[in-house]
């Protein structure tokens, strides 16, 4: 189903027109007339969700605060549902008046899975030579299958549960692993568990991953699965089931190198040392690790200088972007409901802002546009554009779509650098995470050698944090994903709040908040304008996302919705 919008101005509220289209009224895509490569090809474009889950999950997360009105004094239209339900961390989207619900992700991921199966099917159905040229497409069918499990398994199950040491234990419900094109409406489906899901994405990973095409391979590679963006979702997966070790294989396999040019610190001309007497190396400017980042991840400088809020959108979402690396058209509101409290009533506030781009250790700025409009105290991060297709020029109806980047090779080098710091390379943590900074710090103020994350300035900016024995870095939940003892326990601590910080600001408005929330359970307090507040604890079942209703017809088995925190 797709929801209908009205052309309007940034400042104005798009009116809402009924219509809908029912993915199972027609054949979709002449699948029963696949029959050659070229056709499955054509298909596989299909197999990449159409609609987003960034604008479903940054409303959950911990940046986001409420303004009680729109810029104008309004209340937001239903159409921004999606944005109030999220915030709220509701069981079920309140309506279904737009294209951004979590039905609507749920059935268009569905719907990209169906296609692959489709791909699949037919490929088993060519002649024997066309199969044996077939690998790329089987390949980018099973990619595809693999990620767009993997994004429902992370969104709709309890894959990080305290309960479960090691995620590809747990024996939560996970989600459906469909592998055969579905031919009717309703059709029952068991869920299995979180580590059934788990094992079935990546035997179609590691089955795809082995002849899975490169840019080469495709007119517009990055609407595909290529072999970088299978190294980048390879890294995610990793991440998120702890297999620290591939990370960093899958970081070196897309090409990201070890930072190895190493310089020492000075000041005054003498080498600066840590207190335990340890020198204080950074990173020299033309190490090849940190010019593989300069050139190969999106320059916010470099965007900036567009010198327009709809350039930079282009900028940063588009296929020129180097850092993208899959990138998927979707039907969304997400530029209107991320537009400050143009339409929406929530948002990123000034304080909140500032806090992130002025927070850095370093006491440089970190540069990343953010503007507001006047009167309107919440930022806007000119992060997607949206292309609206217009279905009646008479009555201004159409549809709003975006460009959204689902992989980034930044997410790469902070994966990385995670990784290294939970293995005990602190180091090498460190210098991910100073190249990172050295790309994200202000042009005109960056200094290399000066501005320098180490091991003692972590511990001095997170002192109060590494001292709170009720912070989330040191609750019983997360004790198991350190190897350290003693000081080196507490700057193996600091180095991962520093890291979970650029994360937080590196992907702001993008959702992966969102998942860091779940992984190192943080505890969440949100409130309303009105003086309502909540907080989303470890424990509470609003952590994860329940089941879209409709699916209940299949008989598939919902979440617990018991422990739920009150609104007070």
């Amino acid at each position: 189903m797709k929801r209908i919008f009205k052309l309007a101005s940034i400042l104005g509220l798009g009116g809402l027109v009924a219509g809908c289209n029912s993915f199972l009224d027609k054949e979709p895509d002449n699948r029963a007339s696949i029959d050659n490569l070229d056709k499955v090809s054509a298909l596989l474009v299909s197999a990449y969700p159409n609609r987003t889950n960034m604008s479903l999950l940054d409303p959950r997360c911990d940046y986001i605060v409420d303004m009680g009105a729109t810029l104008d004094g309004s209340q937001p239209s239903s159409s921004f549902d999606f944005v109030v339900s999220g915030f709220m961390w509701d069981e079920y989207t309140r309506s279904e008046s737009s294209n951004d619900t979590y039905e609507q992700y749920w059935t268009s991921v569905y719907e990209a899975i169906s296609a692959a199966n489709h791909a699949l099917a037919a490929i088993e159905t060519l002649p024997t030579s066309e199969q044996a040229n077939a690998g790329k497409q089987r390949a980018e069918a099973l990619m595809t299958r693999a990620y767009n499990h993997f994004t429902l398994l992370t969104m709709y199950a309890n894959m990080f549960d305290s309960k479960f040491a090691d995620v590809n234990t747990n024996m939560n419900p996970g989600v459906p692993y469909v592998t055969e094109p579905e031919d009717v409406v309703i059709k029952y489906y068991d869920r299995g568990t979180v580590a059934g899901t788990l094992e079935k994405i990546k035997n179609d990973f590691n089955q795809a991953i082995r002849d899975i095409g490169g840019s080469a391979d495709y007119a517009q590679p990055k609407y595909h699965f290529t072999l970088d963006a299978a190294n980048a979702f390879g890294a995610r997966m990793a991440l998120y089931t702890g297999d620290y070790g591939a990370v960093i294989a899958y970081a070196n396999a897309l090409g990201l190198p070890t930072a190895s040019k190493l310089n020492e610190m000075t000041e005054d001309g003498e080498p600066v040392k840590n207190d335990d007497g340890t020198p204080v190396l950074y990173v020299a400017e033309d190490d090849a690790a940190n010019m593989y980042c300069l050139n190969n991840m999106n320059d916010w400088n470099t965007i900036a200088a567009t010198g327009s809020a709809d350039g930079m959108r282009m900028a940063f979402s588009g296929t020129s972007a180097p850092g993208n690396l899959l990138i998927s058209e979707c039907m969304t509101v997400i530029v209107r409901g991320t537009a400050g409290t143009a339409y929406a009533r929530h948002g990123v506030n000034r304080e909140t802002m500032i806090e992130m781009l002025y927070g850095s250790p370093t006491g440089v700025y970190l540069n990343q546009p953010a503007f507001s409009y006047s009167g309107d105290d919440t930022f806007i991060i000119p992060k997607f554009y949206e292309d609206f297709k217009m279905d009646n020029v008479q009555a201004q109806t159409g549809l709003p779509y975006a460009k959204i980047p689902l992989l980034r090779r930044e997410e790469v080098l902070l994966a990385r650098a995670e990784a290294f710091a939970l293995t005990g390379r602190y180091q090498d943590a460190l210098n991910d995470l100073n190249i990172w900074t050295a790309l994200r710090a202000d042009a005109t103020e960056y200094v290399y050698g000066k501005h320098v994350l180490y091991k003692d300035l972590l511990l001095s900016h997170y002192s109060a944090d590494l001292a709170n024995e009720d912070h989330f870095i040191n609750s019983r939940y997360n004790a198991s994903k350190f190897t350290a003892t003693g000081d080196e326990l507490r700057f193996q601590k600091a180095l991962i709040l520093a890291i979970l910080d650029a994360r937080k600001l590196e992907f702001l408005r993008e959702g992966i908040r969102h998942f860091d929330i779940l992984r190192w359970f943080i505890p969440v307090y949100h409130a309303t304008a009105d003086g309502q507040r909540s907080e989303l604890t470890p424990e509470d079942d609003r952590r994860v996302i329940q089941l879209p209703q409709v699916v209940s017809l299949s008989g598939v088995e919902q979440n617990p919705w018991s422990n739920v925190g009150a609104w007070y």
